[in-house]
């Protein structure tokens, strides 16, 4: 009795705090959150019709009236004129990278200089926080230049995994409805999140998240699991280890530990969530590191029965991964905000 008390006063805290949490969401998109899986303009939930033009007024005040979270939207323009960014020293950098290299259990695929690059962005997203007061950072942006070439690109990848060892969510590509589920999972269970598409495969029975990244602390803030620092699948460079390759982290998940991958919705009102206990994948598939994203969260769950559920056009395709099987203080997070609860696995 007295761990359940705890516990509801732990969602009541960290509800609390996402009314005093301010967003930065970096993209060019037109819209403050990207619309469904990609950067198209269809309206989030409704396959057959475009985003109406107060789309991002709607989804602000859905924002505000379930969690209380204020989100600004800012572009490349804004980052590419910061003369503070623009001017970022690279002795700085270059240490950030040294130290992520020998905190890593290797590279492959990628050079140091993307490293430094990865740095330099890791850097440009604290002064970005810190000039819009932001406590949370979202970005879909791939460069700090106009006009970028391949080479020019970069990853925030390895940046939010450093924000992510200080507590800090950082967040690639500005699905806002899955930073928010980030947020509560740190602000309510201690836990770093891994933001990913996500995908079911019933054969084995299990269900996938998988991204270029996670987070290097994901038990607490000293916790610390393994990680490769790789190339970026999105790259438009052909070939590895080459300038525009990107780098990021292709973590190491734990084996045999209790998992949930789930997400808040706040437009639609409602969760989902499912649980399972995370596996090797690497047992599972032939040459697992080298299809799709670099990291992979794989869940053993009742696979079948998550399907059910899947609908990219209605919900996108992202998903957050946390460790440690949280579906009771879901239940209850969903009944002290009003949301209905979809256990996809029941």
């Amino acid at each position: 009795m007295f761990e359940d008390l705890t516990g509801k006063i732990r969602l009541i805290q960290a509800l609390k705090k996402m009314k005093e949490s301010r967003i930065l969401s970096v993209t060019n998109s037109p819209f403050v959150t990207t619309v469904r899986g990609d950067l198209s303009s269809l309206y989030d939930g409704d396959i057959r019709q475009l985003s109406p033009e107060e789309h991002n007024e709607i989804f602000l005040n859905a924002v505000r009236e379930s969690l209380g979270a204020e989100v600004t939207k800012i572009g490349i323009e804004e980052v590419s004129s910061d003369e503070q960014i623009q001017n970022i020293d690279d002795k700085k950098a270059e240490e950030i990278a040294k130290m992520w290299i020998a905190e890593a259990k290797g590279m492959k695929d990628t050079i140091e200089s993307e490293v430094v690059k990865s740095a330099k962005m890791y850097l440009a997203m604290q002064m970005l926080m810190e000039k819009y007061e932001a406590t949370v950072i979202a970005t879909h942006i791939r460069s700090l230049i106009k006009n970028p070439t391949p080479e020019d690109m970069i990853w925030p990848s390895l940046g939010n995994s450093e924000l992510q060892k200080s507590g800090i969510v950082g967040c690639c590509q500005t699905h806002i409805n899955v930073v928010l589920t980030h947020m509560l999972a740190q602000y309510a269970f201690g836990r770093s999140s891994m933001m990913g598409d996500f995908t079911t495969e019933s054969f084995n029975n299990v269900s996938i998240v998988m991204h270029c990244g996670a987070p290097w602390n994901p038990r607490g803030l000293n916790d610390r699991v393994p990680y490769i620092i790789r190339d970026h699948a999105e790259r438009q460079v052909t070939g590895h280890s080459k300038p525009g390759g990107g780098a990021c982290s292709e973590v190491l998940y734990p084996a045999n530990e209790p998992a949930t991958i789930w997400r808040i919705d706040v437009q639609g009102k409602l969760i989902q969530v499912h649980t399972g206990m995370t596996v090797d994948p690497y047992s599972l598939y032939k040459e697992f590191d080298y299809l799709m994203c670099r990291t992979k969260l794989v869940i053993k769950t009742d696979a079948k029965k998550v399907q059910r559920y899947v609908y990219p056009d209605k919900r996108g395709v992202h998903r957050t991964g946390t460790l440690g099987d949280h579906r009771e203080s879901i239940k209850d997070l969903a009944t002290l905000i009003g949301f209905e609860l979809i256990e996809e696995d029941k």
